[in-house]
């Protein structure tokens, strides 16, 4: 164990100084939530677009869908009473870095613009899915027949079994929606003002060290006045980080109030149903805390498109058209599998730029846009920060040994710069603090740009447009021009291209 994860565990233990005062916390948020209207006293019969989610991939495909079928019903269903809402931004809302005017994703008047008949909230959440029939069942007993239906409800929280009594405890949290993050940040904030009452500092643990539970810790290390990140293995964000990126990135959290305590996690939360204030850890010590979240990880959400019997593999399986194994049933987001553009490895895409655009080709597939987009294998981009922290990912970056990879690392102060090539072709990068010409790096990556013809210094600096050869430079720029379709194949608006350029 390294002298930082021994001092991290020291910390969590109490068995270190810490002399920080503790904190004010911010007990209001002044929401005005972007609630939806009161779901219609009867539902149509039928729709000839039935969409199961409201968030990034739903209304994506509701665009494409308006785009080519102006006529076509339109009806959207979600458990959440919500208008749809950016859902990376709920750690930023409780962090104060946004509000809930920057939250909704789109406006109010949004759903009446496009036509769209909305059922949002608890009892119209869809429950079953009979594709034989095209018949969606929902929890209040109602029944909607459909012409074709996408199914695009993202993923579930997921915690292993191996955490033992973690359900039905009050003070227990997920971190998956904007209902999980408001509970969570009353909670905290009903904690530190009890703790400070008696005298001490409020404890948050988070049990995962990926996406989810860095942005709530990053969240809630602002209101309790210690926020401490537990996570199994030996470091953070696994997926998308290599392990010196993950050491730096612990480093600069602890900088900024998160500890991140590695080989560790909960075995069981201590006591009955109801609150639960001490936790036994793997390596058998017992802690005390107020708040926990469980972000351990996330699975797609297959119950419906199991249920009715589509082919699931490591998420719903799709063609190339979004459409399921389903007659007429289409799935786009979180929940779907997606092929790997390196090494061909089936995965879901957990991503809400791949949301939108996974939407956008089933929506323009449902209605049976001529010359439609089809999706193909992928590869992950992140972008995403704490607090003043940057952390930029691209395609491979935990290459597998002997299969021919290198890589190249660059160590600063408080920042991380790491690519991965083969035959001479950059194949990943991981970022930390080293945002410059992330784009151009993308550009490397997307069109298999031979590094060996270019500087060889490029990598180690921030590389420059002519960095590449001229037919490259040229294929970039077109990627931008007004023709008539852009770069992902879909149809533009001449008539307003037309006039933006008389303009």
């Amino acid at each position: 164990m390294s002298q930082i994860q021994q001092n991290a565990l020291a910390q969590l233990l109490g068995l270190s100084a810490d002399e920080a005062g503790a904190k004010e916390p911010e007990t209001t948020l002044n929401l005005n939530l972007p609630l939806a209207p009161e779901p219609a006293e009867t539902l149509p019969q039928f729709a000839d677009y039935a969409i199961v989610g409201n968030s990034a991939a739903g209304i994506a495909a509701a665009e494409a869908i308006r785009k080519q079928d102006t006529e076509g019903t339109i009806l959207m269903l979600s458990k959440e009473p919500y208008l749809a809402y950016g859902k990376p931004l709920i750690s930023y809302l409780i962090e104060g870095k946004t509000d809930d005017a920057h939250l909704a994703y789109r406006d109010a008047s949004f759903y009446e613009r496009a036509n769209i008949t909305c059922a949002f909230g608890p009892e119209c959440e869809v429950v079953a899915l009979d594709a034989d029939q095209h018949v969606l069942a929902l929890a209040n007993g109602v029944r909607v027949q459909y012409g074709k239906c996408l199914l695009a409800v993202g993923s579930t929280p997921f915690v292993p079994r191996s955490i033992k009594n973690w359900r039905n405890r009050e003070n227990i949290h997920t971190f998956e929606c904007l209902d999980d993050a408001l509970a969570a940040w009353q909670d905290t904030v009903a904690a530190t003002e009890r703790a400070h009452a008696e005298g001490r500092k409020s404890r948050v643990i988070v049990v995962g060290g990926g996406l989810t539970g860095l942005k709530a810790a990053e969240a809630l290390s602002h209101i309790a006045d210690e926020a401490f990140v537990l996570t199994h293995g030996p470091r953070i964000m696994s997926k998308i980080l290599d392990a010196q990126g993950s050491e730096q990135l612990i480093e600069l959290l602890a900088e900024r109030g998160v500890t991140v305590v590695t080989n560790t996690s909960v075995d069981e939360f201590l006591g009955e149903e109801g609150p639960c204030h001490e936790a036994k850890l793997t390596e058998g010590s017992t802690i005390n805390f107020d708040v926990a979240i469980a972000a351990v990880g996330v699975r797609p959400a297959m119950g419906l498109a199991e249920q009715a019997g589509a082919e699931i593999g490591k998420g719903v399986v799709v063609d190339e058209t979004l459409a399921t194994t389903l007659a007429d049933v289409y799935a786009a987001g979180d929940m779907t599998q997606v092929v790997n553009a390196f090494d061909g490895s089936k995965r879901p895409l957990a991503l809400w730029t791949n949301a939108v655009r996974q939407g956008a080709i089933a929506g323009a597939q449902m209605a049976e846009t001529p010359n439609a987009p089809v999706y193909g294998p992928d590869y992950a981009e992140n972008i995403v920060d704490f607090f003043d922290i940057s952390v930029m990912t691209c395609g491979v970056v935990n290459p597998p040994e002997g299969e021919g990879f290198q890589t190249i690392a660059y160590q600063g102060k408080d920042s991380y710069a790491m690519f991965v090539t083969k035959d001479d072709v950059l194949m990943g990068y991981v970022l930390v603090n080293h945002p410059e010409r992330a784009g151009i790096y993308n550009a490397l990556i997307a069109h298999h740009v031979n590094i060996s013809e270019l500087d060889p210094d490029m990598l180690g600096r921030a590389p420059r447009n002519l960095d590449f050869d001229a037919e490259t430079r040229w294929n970039r720029l077109h990627e931008s021009y007004p023709t008539a379709l852009d770069r992902k194949g879909f149809a533009r608006e001449v008539a307003a291209l037309d006039a933006r350029e008389e303009a």
